[in-house]
């Protein structure tokens, strides 16, 4: 009578399941990435009619990155979230197929979200001596980023060596593949992060204006905090498919911190839309008499939501400026009274140009003329004015 040993006893966690945690954090990554590239759509297109490059960037970075997301999600099918005692063997080539369509995805979401990066500043901040920098940064942080695209493609030669374990190939080491990777983002990201503070730190605003600014562009480095707990993850476990969740999360909520960083700045228009209280506000300057008897004065305004990438609007003015012309009435706060009297508002050119709708510092030449009365929102000027000397 021959006897068989009995299966091997499976550990008291063999059935634990992570499958729901990484499918809602995927699914609510992606919503979360979704609603600020939409945000951020919607403003630059519809609000201030000034797509750019950045932004179709910004959204194929979106869509690579739902691909990764899919890939993740879909890598339950196949065991991730469940422990490697219990995974089909026959699940085991569908796993790795699936994991590494996540890791070509997730190198090319880095490329496109970089770039959106680099080309905001191009746009938005290249004063004369920083246009070099700023090609230079996309040519060597471009060419990092698509070098380790192609990397993760050619892992293994044939590619379907990668999942296959019948096929001879030669393939890259996981270790220390990985923590190159891993280390060059962080450094180029660190420098994309960077490059603009300098800038932004010099342009003419109030303080409290200046550190908001900067403190929203810093935002960033939480991408890069994210990436060096990342790193901790990148290892060759044995019960792969459970501890593999973890760097799986980490990755996709990765790319969404830095899709919400590449557009948070660009959404002060729409929130202002919905919220006029942060619109512009007028201060009083001096006054001096015109010629023909006409009164004249002169404001510092800060500049609102339509004054930088949207602009004032209405015909160019002299000088290059833009002119808008419209009536006020009811601004009576005890400094300034003007009612019945037609506005014309003249504002100059900033020589910085500043996309992020920041309260930015102007002079507005203000002509004051009898006429009909209307709400001074006709030019959208909003706010207090305040008396000279309390400037």
């Amino acid at each position: 009578m021959s006897s068989s040993s009995p299966p091997a006893a499976l550990p008291p966690n063999a059935y634990d399941d992570r499958r729901a945690t990484v499918i809602g954090t995927v699914v609510f990554c992606l919503s979360w990435a979704t609603a600020m590239v939409g945000a951020r759509l919607y403003t630059r297109g519809v609000v201030i009619h000034q797509l750019g490059v950045d932004d179709y960037l910004c959204a194929v970075a979106l869509l690579v990155t739902y691909g990764s997301g899919i890939a993740i999600a879909h890598m339950t099918k196949y065991g991730l979230g469940r422990h490697v005692y219990i995974m089909e063997p026959a699940n085991v080539p569908l796993y790795l197929r699936d994991f590494y369509v996540s890791i070509v995805l997730y190198c090319s979401s880095l490329l496109f979200i970089k770039m959106t990066f680099l080309f905001q500043y191009y746009r938005v901040l290249a004063v004369q001596h920083m246009r070099k920098v700023y090609i230079g940064c996309m040519v060597v942080v471009g060419g990092w980023a698509l070098s380790q695209v192609l990397v993760g493609i050619f892992t293994c030669n044939p590619v379907s060596g990668f999942w296959d374990s019948s096929i001879q190939a030669k393939c890259i080491p996981d270790i220390p593949q990985w923590y190159i990777n891993a280390g060059g983002n962080i450094i180029t990201d660190v420098v994309v992060f960077t490059l603009p503070l300098p800038a932004l730190w010099k342009l003419q605003l109030a303080r409290p204006s200046r550190i908001v600014l900067v403190g929203i562009f810093s935002l960033g480095f939480f991408t890069v905090v994210i990436s060096i707990i990342r790193i901790r993850y990148l290892k060759l476990f044995e019960d792969f498919p459970w501890e593999n969740v973890a760097s799986s999360l980490w990755s996709i909520g990765e790319l969404t911190s830095a899709l919400t960083c590449a557009c948070l700045p660009t959404l002060r228009p729409l929130v202002v839309r919905f919220v006029p209280g942060l619109a512009s506000h007028v201060t009083r300057g001096y006054a001096h008499t015109g010629s023909g008897g006409g009164t004249k004065n002169r404001y510092r305004a800060s500049a609102g939501p339509s004054a930088l990438e949207s602009g004032l609007g209405g015909a160019r003015g002299p000088g290059g400026g833009r002119t808008r012309t419209g009536s006020s009435s009811g601004v009576d706060d005890g400094s300034l009274s003007m009612t019945g009297d037609e506005v014309e508002l003249t504002h100059t050119e900033l020589k910085q140009h500043n996309p992020f709708e920041v309260h930015v510092v102007r002079e507005l030449r203000v002509g004051v003329e009898k006429g009909s009365a209307a709400s001074r929102g006709d030019f959208g000027v909003h706010g207090y004015v305040a008396p000279a000397g309390l400037t």
